[in-house]
C-alpha cells in the first residue's frame, strides 16, 4: 500500500503556490546526527537543572502570554518560568512591556494576582507604587529615606525590565538583554508559519498541568509520533501515525501529522465507524454519500477548501495543499511547540519547576481563527495538579474534544513512570530511532548551550 504522501503527490501534484512554508512531501532523508544514548541523569540532577537555568532558560526566547490578554491599556498578566515571576503589561502609551515581578524596595513579589487592569502597581508590603510603564510613581514616606533626600536618581528604582517582542499573536521574552532578536532566533522555522497569519487567531482556552516528571520528558512526549501505535492506538482511526516526515531547522525542528485519514496500520481502514465519521469530516466538507477510500478523505477536503479559498476569511490561499488539512508541528527550542491547521492553533509550553527536577508544568493554550469582528472570548486560566483529573475533558471549557483530551491524558500518565525509570541504576540510557531524531536533536541543543557553543544567542 502506498504511503499517504505518495498518494498526496499523485492526486494533486507537488505544491506550487507562493508560500513561505515548504511542504514536507516528498520527504527529506532523516538527518544522521549520531546514535549516542541519552543519559538519565539529566532528568533528575539538580546540578544539571541549575546549568539548564544558567545556560538555556536565561538565554533563549520563550512565550509569556497571548497579545489578546493585554488588549487594553493597563492590562497585565503574570507568568512563571522556573524561579522567576514575570509581569507583562500594556502601558498607557500602548506598548507591551515585560518586567521582573519584584518590588525594588525589599524584594517582595510586587503583583500577587495573575491578571487584571491597573493604572499603577502597589506593593502590598509597604505601599510603594510603580506606573504601568515600570517607572517609579511614589515611595511611601520618602522622608524616611535619607539617601533620597535630594530625589531618586532617574531610573534607579524603576522595575527591572525584561526584553519582549511580539510574533504570531504571542508576547515572547528573553531574560538576556543582549540576546539576538526574536526574528533571528525563530529563523527559518518562524518564517514558515507566517502564512497562517497566527496574529489573527483568538485565544479561547488556557490550561496548565503540573506533572510529576522532568520538563524534558514532557517535551519528548510531544515531539515524536512513534508512540501513537502503542499508547494512542485509537488515534490511528483519524491520523497516519508512526512514520512521519521530520526536519531539523537550526535549533528548532518540525514534523507533520497527517490528519483526515485512517492509518495503514489498521486492518479495517474502510469501515466508517462513528469515531471516524465524526473526525473525518463526512457530511461536512466531505459529502455524506462519499464512496471513496477513507484513507483519501484528506484529498477531498483539500479540493473543497480550494473551491472556497477566494470566499473565506481563512488563509487558504496562502496555504500549500498539506497545510489545508494536515497538522504542521513546529517546536522552538527550548520550550515552545506550535501545532496548527488554518482553523486552529495550539501552543504547548514545557516549563521547569523552580527547584525540583522531578516536577514540570505543561501549558496548553488553544487559539482559533474566527470570523472578523467576533467577540473575543473570556479565558479563565486553570491549573491542575498531577492526578487531580480522572477525565482530562474536564480541563477544557468545551474547546477541546473529549476524545483528544483523553489522548493528552495518556501522555501525562507516563510522566511519573518515565521520571522513576530514567533514574534507575538499571537504566543505561535512551536508545532513539529515526522517528525520535527530534528528541536527539533537542538534547544535543541543550548540551551545546551548556558547553557555551551558541555564542550567537547573546552577542555582546
Amino acid at each position: 500500500m502506498a504511503k499517504i504522501e505518495d498518494r498526496l503527490i499523485g492526486a494533486l501534484g507537488a505544491s506550487t503556490r507562493d508560500t513561505q512554508a515548504p511542504p514536507f512531501v516528498p520527504r527529506k532523508p532523516i538527518p544522521a546526527i549520531g546514535y549516542q544514548r541519552i543519559d538519565g541523569e539529566r532528568f533528575r540532577s539538580r546540578e544539571f537543572m541549575q546549568h539548564e537555568w544558567d545556560h538555556v532558560w536565561t538565554k533563549t526566547w520563550n512565550v509569556g502570554c497571548h497579545v489578546s490578554e493585554l488588549a487594553e491599556q493597563g492590562d497585565f498578566r503574570l507568568h512563571t518560568l522556573g524561579k522567576e515571576s514575570l509581569l507583562f503589561v500594556r502601558s498607557e502609551d500602548g506598548e507591551i512591556r515585560g518586567f521582573f515581578n519584584v518590588c525594588q524596595h525589599r524584594g517582595n513579589l510586587l503583583c500577587q494576582v495573575e491578571s487584571g487592569t491597573v493604572e499603577r502597581f502597589t506593593c502590598p508590603y509597604h505601599g510603594w507604587k510603580w506606573n504601568n510603564d515600570g517607572s517609579l510613581h511614589a515611595i511611601a514616606r520618602p522622608e524616611l529615606f535619607a539617601q533620597y533626600r535630594d530625589g531618586v536618581p532617574k531610573g534607579e528604582l524603576d522595575l527591572a525590565p525584561i526584553r519582549t517582542d511580539i510574533w504570531g499573536g504571542w508576547v515572547w521574552f528573553n531574560l538576556d538583554p543582549h540576546a539576538i532578536s526574536l526574528t533571528e532566533y525563530l529563523g527559518e522555522a518562524g518564517s514558515h508559519l507566517e502564512t497562517y497569519e497566527l496574529e489573527n487567531y483568538q485565544l479561547i482556552d488556557h490550561a496548565t498541568f503540573e506533572w510529576n516528571g522532568n520538563w524534558k520528558h514532557a517535551h519528548d512526549a510531544f515531539n515524536e509520533s512513534y508512540h501513537f501505535e502503542s499508547l494512542h492506538s485509537e488515534f490511528l482511526n483519524i491520523t497516519e501515525g508512526y512514520d512521519v516526515p521530520i526536519e531539523l531547522l537550526g535549533m528548532h525542528s518540525r514534523m507533520i501529522n497527517f490528519n483526515l485519514t485512517v492509518s495503514e496500520l489498521l486492518g479495517n481502514a474502510e469501515e466508517l465507524t462513528p469515531l471516524r465519521e465524526k473526525f473525518l469530516g463526512v457530511g461536512m466538507l466531505v459529502p455524506a454519500d462519499y464512496k471513496g477510500s477513507l484513507r483519501d478523505i484528506h484529498l477531498e477536503v483539500i479540493k473543497a477548501k480550494r473551491a472556497i479559498e477566494n470566499e473565506t476569511y481563512l488563509p487558504y490561499r496562502r496555504m500549500n495543499d498539506e497545510q489545508l488539512v494536515h497538522q504542521y508541528h513546529y517546536t522552538f527550542f527550548p520550550g515552545t511547540t506550535l501545532t496548527q491547521t488554518p482553523e486552529s492553533s495550539i501552543l504547548f509550553r514545557y516549563r521547569p519547576h523552580p527547584s525540583d527536577p522531578g516536577i514540570c508544568y505543561y501549558d496548553f493554550l488553544v487559539t482559533e481563527r474566527r470570523a472578523p469582528g467576533s467577540e473575543p472570548p473570556i479565558v479563565n486560566h486553570r491549573t491542575y495538579r498531577h492526578g487531580e483529573l480522572t477525565d482530562y475533558a474536564e480541563a477544557f471549557e468545551g474547546t477541546f474534544d473529549p476524545f483528544l483530551a483523553n489522548v493528552l491524558k495518556q501522555d501525562g500518565s507516563n510522566m511519573p513512570t518515565m521520571q522513576q525509570g530514567t533514574g534507575s541504576l538499571g537504566f543505561r540510557g535512551m536508545i532513539l530511532g529515526d522517528q525520535e531524531v527530534r528528541i536527539r536533536h533537542f538534547h544535543q541543543q541543550i548540551d551545546r548551550c551548556l558547553m557555551g557553543d551558541y555564542p550567537w544567542l547573546h552577542p555582546r
